[in-house]
């Protein structure tokens, strides 16, 4: 029987009796879908290291491990993604961010595993975009459910080297995609915010100032902290967010080695309340 601390009204909760470096049982994959369900991100403390062969083998109890196209190292194991980082400022994680939406398929969700924390800072922080979309009036989400919004690798590369460096040639032929400004989620039923300041590009049949506009008020708030939870990582903890539901923000106020593996896992093209 595992257990489920709330950390916030809307978001994050800590999950306590689980190894994951060991095979688990249906019932609590079972019980860990359903506080993921229920709290958007949940954290296990107090791990033991997982080796690629275990972190891709949790990555299966919840769903297919996916092979991000951005690999700064490529590993053996390509399901495993390694952060290794000493001044991460810029490098495009430090912006509230869904994973990989200039894809049609965006990740459904990741599993992150601390391998070496900084000496200080580091902490990472995760959004609820279910929580960002209810805070707005009716009328504002009325009109955000009719929406789409072209997302596109592109936008990042504009900010971050490592993206330019590690794509090269292929971003001039990288194609965009079109997602809904509200997702719904396919487990939960509920509406999330789906733009971040990564990838989305512009709103769909608007001019460019109208978009921008709209844009940079959405980005701002969905900064506002109740939101919000901030986890400060330990050596070997372990979070698992849905993308579907949150962004998130790797606070880059570290200037010591900080090292995370993370795997994805495949999640299904965003459906708005249109359909």
């Amino acid at each position: 029987m595992i257990t489920v601390k709330k950390l916030t009204a809307n978001i994050g909760a800590e999950i306590g009796g689980v190894d994951l470096s060991k095979p688990l049982d249906a019932g609590t994959v079972a019980e860990i879908k359903q506080a993921f369900t229920d709290n958007i991100v949940v954290f296990f403390r107090d791990q033991k290291p997982l080796d690629d062969v275990e972190h891709i083998r949790v990555g299966r109890y919840f769903g297919t491990p996916d092979i991000s196209e951005i690999q700064p190292t490529p590993r053996a194991h390509r399901e495993v993604l390694v952060l290794d980082q000493t001044n991460p400022k810029g490098d495009g994680a430090d912006r509230w961010h869904r994973d990989r939406t200039y894809l049609e398929v965006p990740p459904l969700g990741s599993i992150l595993q601390c391998v070496q924390r900084a000496d200080v800072g580091g902490d990472t922080c995760w959004a609820s975009m279910y929580a960002a979309y209810d805070a707005l009036s009716p009328k504002m989400r009325n009109f955000l459910d009719g929406l789409s919004a072209k997302h596109s690798i592109v936008r990042l590369a504009g900010y971050s080297k490592k993206v330019k460096e590690t794509l090269g040639d292929r971003l001039a032929t990288w194609p965009s995609t079109v997602h809904p400004v509200v997702e719904v989620h396919p487990v939960s039923g509920r509406k999330a915010l789906n733009v971040n300041a990564n990838w989305t590009e512009s709103i769909v049949g608007m001019s460019q100032d109208e978009s921008e506009m709209l844009l940079s008020f959405l980005f701002e708030h969905t900064k506002s902290p109740e939101f919000h939870v901030r986890f400060n990582w330990n050596q070997n903890d372990v979070a698992f967010w849905d993308n579907r539901a949150a962004c998130h923000y790797a606070v880059a106020d570290y200037t010591t080695r900080r090292i995370m593996k993370r795997v994805a896992l495949v999640g299904h093209k965003p459906v708005g309340p249109n359909g």
